[in-house]
């Protein structure tokens, strides 16, 4: 069945055959072997960033593709991946000819749905990407976050929260998916702010590995009518915890350098 159907495929695209079944129409689905050649990318899959692929491509090798990618038939004889592009792009560094597939009739809704349902099982999904896809399915599709909720299998808090991220200025953003600082936990710490310099200033320390949660809800604690840093910085050590404590001013990172190089060097002298 899968061969004589890849052998089917392989002549319509040059020419000389049509399908024996209607992909788009009558067939809801059907297990196939297709040459790579007729597959493309979704331009539009909420996943931009594909990760790693030597691990997978390493299994793919070794013990074939396990579970077939779900594709659409498209215009032209050609198919659109729905779910598995990582299989795919694995399988062309590869150099193989064909990938088996099951081919499913999808609207868009459904499309984006399937492909965020699996996007979504995996654990390297950007923050942004996953808030970006919830808000197109929601912004295209006239869903609320209830209806992104049940549709998803996720809590009503947890679509809030990463919607929340959209929050973060756009501005931020752009650097925000290209950083492997990007904490969701710290994400939503940062658009709570409403003042974009301080979710720039938080961003950066965010990216020094300055700025764990727990720190950041205490900057965000400092109530609305001040904006500056506490003049307090605690530095956990191994053997214990250094206090830098200033009498006015803010501790800037500059500040609690000079702090630290300043009590270094009376500790020294003492000492000698």
């Amino acid at each position: 069945m899968a061969v004589g159907l890849k052998d089917r495929l392989a002549r319509q695209a040059a020419g000389d055959s049509q399908l024996d079944f209607d992909p788009v129409g009558r067939d809801e689905q059907r297990f196939a072997e297709i040459p790579l050649s007729l597959i493309d990318p979704d331009p539009n899959q909420p996943r931009k960033n594909l990760g790693e692929l030597s691990d997978l491509a390493f299994s793919i090798r070794e013990h074939g593709v396990v579970q077939p990618i779900v594709v659409e038939a498209v215009e032209g004889g050609r198919f659109r991946i729905l779910t598995g592009e990582r299989r795919f792009a694995a399988c062309r560094g590869l150099g193989r000819e064909t990938i088996p597939v099951l081919v499913r009739t999808a609207g868009e809704q459904s499309r984006l749905e399937l492909q965020l349902v699996e996007n979504l099982h995996r654990k390297d999904l950007h923050p942004v990407e996953e808030a970006r896809a919830f808000k197109r399915l929601m912004d295209e599709f006239g869903l609320k976050q209830r209806d992104l909720a049940r549709r998803l299998g996720k809590s009503l808090t947890a679509i809030n929260q990463t919607l929340r991220i959209l929050d973060i200025k756009p501005e931020l953003l752009a650097d925000v998916q290209t950083s492997e600082q990007a904490n969701k936990s710290v994400l939503l710490e940062i658009a709570k702010e409403e003042d974009p310099q301080r979710q720039k200033d938080l961003w950066q320390e965010a990216k020094e590995g300055h700025l764990p949660v727990r720190e950041a809800q205490k900057e965000r604690g400092k109530g609305s009518t001040t904006r500056s840093r506490k003049a307090t910085c605690t530095i956990k050590l191994t053997a214990g915890s250094v206090i830098v404590k200033f009498t006015s001013g803010e501790s800037t990172q500059d500040r609690v350098r000079e702090a630290l190089a300043e009590a270094l060097r009376v500790h020294v002298n003492q000492a000698s």
